[in-house]
């Protein structure tokens, strides 16, 4: 039986990437997940099957580069506690699931983790960042779905929803681990002990 606590969010426009992006959730190590996929104004072109899957295809509501219109509707779909997030041509790390019910294990209280996110050869957040800021946090985190905050389109939605619930006083994790791979695939030998774990609002 699937024990899922936590839904992929996957806002696309039909890349030819999705395929890659949903590889990476199929080879999770902890199969306890679920994926909603939101075609946003376009015809689902994806044949892969799987009962943790659910495809939706939505009347266009994104506007260029920002999806989180579409998120949103995702959200609102999911039936788990959290949701996270995976853009249709990135990727995240075999280990994400586990890594995730490692950090709600240690702070029960944490109601959105932001796990480091790995963009060419930069990791962000940065080593040394003690909190997040505009330009150096993106896409790469999960939240309480029962939150009401949600995304505005905006070319910083992603730091606006999570400066938004640091402002209204959400807990927020920022993890050690680089759990998402930016338009590339999973490199699972990053060194995640390099990386502190933050708190925010505790």
């Amino acid at each position: 039986m699937n024990q899922s606590k936590i839904t992929f969010i996957i806002p696309s426009v039909g890349r030819s990437t999705l395929a890659r992006s949903i590889g990476s959730l199929l080879s999770q190590t902890n199969p306890n997940w679920k994926a909603i996929v939101v075609f946003d104004g376009v015809k689902n072109n994806i044949n892969i099957e799987d009962d943790r899957i659910t495809y939706l295809e939505i009347n266009k509501v994104g506007v260029k580069n920002n999806a989180g219109r579409v998120r949103n509707i995702g959200i609102s779909r999911a039936e788990t506690d959290w949701v996270a997030f995976l853009d249709d041509d990135d990727t995240i790390s075999y280990n994400y699931v586990n890594r995730f019910e490692e950090e709600i294990k240690l702070n029960s209280n944490a109601e959105c983790i932001i796990f480091r996110m790995q963009t060419g050869k930069m990791i962000l957040p940065m080593q040394n960042d003690n909190n997040f800021h505009v330009g150096r946090v993106g896409i790469s985190f999960a939240m309480k779905a029962s939150l009401p905050e949600r995304f505005s389109p905006s070319d910083t939605e992603d730091y606006n929803l999570l400066n938004l619930m640091r402002s209204n006083k959400r807990k927020i994790i920022i993890s050690p681990y680089i759990n998402y791979f930016v338009r590339s695939l999973p490199i699972e030998s990053s060194n995640n002990q390099n990386y502190p774990r933050i708190t925010i609002n505790f």
